[in-house]
């Protein structure tokens, strides 16, 4: 088998190291370490924009592979190793294909355009509110604080509100994490690597799988408190405006509808408090860690908002900085800095001009293909200028539709629009309220090891009230 892979096998045209051409091993390898994406930005630094990372799977790192690939034009299946089933009982959102999944992304679209969102943003507002407060309660007693349990606590409370209209109580005047937050950072983590082993033989990946489905039936849909709170919602029924009323005037009246709901609200929580979380502190990180961005962005908030009480969204979309920091910390520190991989489909098909066979495991790199100097200048940099100065010449070159963070084309995530919603409010209010300084224990921060998103260390943050 050995042989055949590194010298018959279809892919063998493509670029790699003999070692990912032969076994999956060293995929599987550094994904336990935490370092897959790293290693294949690395790779495709050295091959170029299409990489062969496994026996029968290619990297790409290009613009041009997102419409290729995930496209309206292409008909690339997902691949069924990554995405299925994420929970059981019932395909959810995630997983689901077809005549399973059309029905429930009509039933959610109209909850995610933007002038349904801009209902929510009294609620948004209330809960970022709380969480400010509790934040001024802290920093009268503390030097430094951890902005991690911030976001998330506050994250937790918002999604669950907006998904089963309550919450969990998480924000605190104390700085601690929710219970659930550190079983949704162990979750991502331990459940990413047994999904990722369905490649290798069975004798390595059946333990690995049933210890998996053992995660997820003790983890994702019962976590923490979130489980029970999804029941108790779907149990009421009613016509509230939250997600789960949405997704109930598409549901039939069948224990498999009611499972799939339930998996799909549960996803929602912890998806919409994991991709925002990582957002919001990547955003900070890289402000603070660039005096001039800092500089320039507190003047353009504390200039466009005069008076607190006058702040929304309206005003908030005037602000044109802040939205390029928002897209550069999206660039520089993506919220799923891995690749979301599709089958080619029957006949094969050609991803940037080269033909690829059927039934090859081909994605996106995210992380490599927003830190790929072809596509941005100076990749490694925070550079939010060049998502407004499009005229200069330093970022004319620049390929700005390679940012797809919410993946792309008709399974693009429908709910892409919330998190920079949610962060561009959380971070005027943060610039707006407070002074602001990373802690030089927080130095090189980003240099993470990361599963299905990057696994944060403590983002300590020094903060001092602003004298209005």
């Amino acid at each position: 088998r050995t042989v055949y892979n590194l010298l018959f096998h279809p892919l063998q045209p493509f670029p790699g190291p003999w070692y990912c051409k032969v076994s999956r091993f060293w995929y599987c390898f550094q994904l336990a370490r935490g370092n897959l994406y790293h290693e294949v930005k690395r790779l495709h630094d050295i091959y170029g924009e299409a990489v062969r990372i496994a026996p029968n799977e290619l990297s790409y790192n290009s613009a041009e592979a997102w419409s290729s690939i995930y496209g309206c034009g292409s008909l690339f299946p997902k691949d069924p190793i990554l995405y299925g089933p994420v929970l059981e009982g019932a395909e959810t959102l995630i997983d689901a294909e077809g005549n399973d999944y059309t029905p429930q992304k009509r039933a959610l679209a109209l909850a995610f355009t933007r002038r349904s969102l801009l209902t929510k943003e009294d609620i948004l507002s209330s809960y970022i509110d709380h969480a400010i407060g509790e934040l001024t309660t802290q920093v009268k007693t503390k030097d430094v604080v951890d902005m991690i349990p911030l976001f998330g606590n506050a994250l937790l409370d918002l999604s669950c509100k907006l998904t089963v209209d309550r919450d969990l109580g998480a924000i605190n005047p104390h700085g601690k994490p929710h219970s659930t937050l550190d079983l949704l950072d162990q979750a991502m983590k331990w459940i990413y690597i047994p999904v990722t082993a369905r490649r290798l033989p069975r004798v390595i990946s059946y333990p690995l799988e049933t210890a998996q489905r053992l995660l997820v039936a003790k983890g994702l849909l019962h976590l923490g408190k979130v489980g029970p709170l999804v029941l108790e919602r779907v149990e009421q029924g009613g016509s509230a405006t939250d997600l789960v009323s949405y997704m109930n005037r598409y549901q039939k009246e069948d224990k498999a509808s009611k499972v799939q709901l339930i998996n799909n609200a549960t996803i929602f929580i912890n998806a919409g408090t994991e991709t925002s979380t990582t957002l919001l502190c990547g955003a900070i990180y890289y402000i603070l860690s660039n005096p001039q961005v800092l500089s320039k962005l507190t003047e353009e908030i504390r200039g466009a908002v005069t008076n607190i009480r006058d702040l929304n969204l309206d005003l908030i979309n005037s602000m044109s900085y802040l939205k390029a920091c928002v897209n550069e910390s999206m660039r520089i520190y993506p919220p799923v800095p891995g690749t979301l991989t599709r089958l080619t489909p029957k006949g094969g098909a050609y991803i940037c001009g080269n033909y690829v066979p059927q039934d090859t495991v081909v994605g996106v790199s995210h992380w490599a293909t927003y830190h790929n100097a072809a596509n941005f200048k100076y990749p490694e940099e925070f550079r939010p200028e060049r998502w407004i100065d499009i005229e200069n010449v330093q970022y004319a070159g620049d390929r700005r539709h390679a940012l797809q963070p919410f993946s792309y084309g008709p399974r693009k995530c429908i709910a892409s629009e919330l998190p920079s919603m949610t962060s561009t409010l959380f971070l005027t209010r943060l610039f707006w309220e407070f002074d602001m300084e990373l802690d030089p224990a927080s130095r090189g921060w980003a240099n993470q090891k990361g599963y299905m998103g990057p696994y944060k260390r403590p983002l300590l943050v020094k903060l001092k009230p602003r004298t209005v």
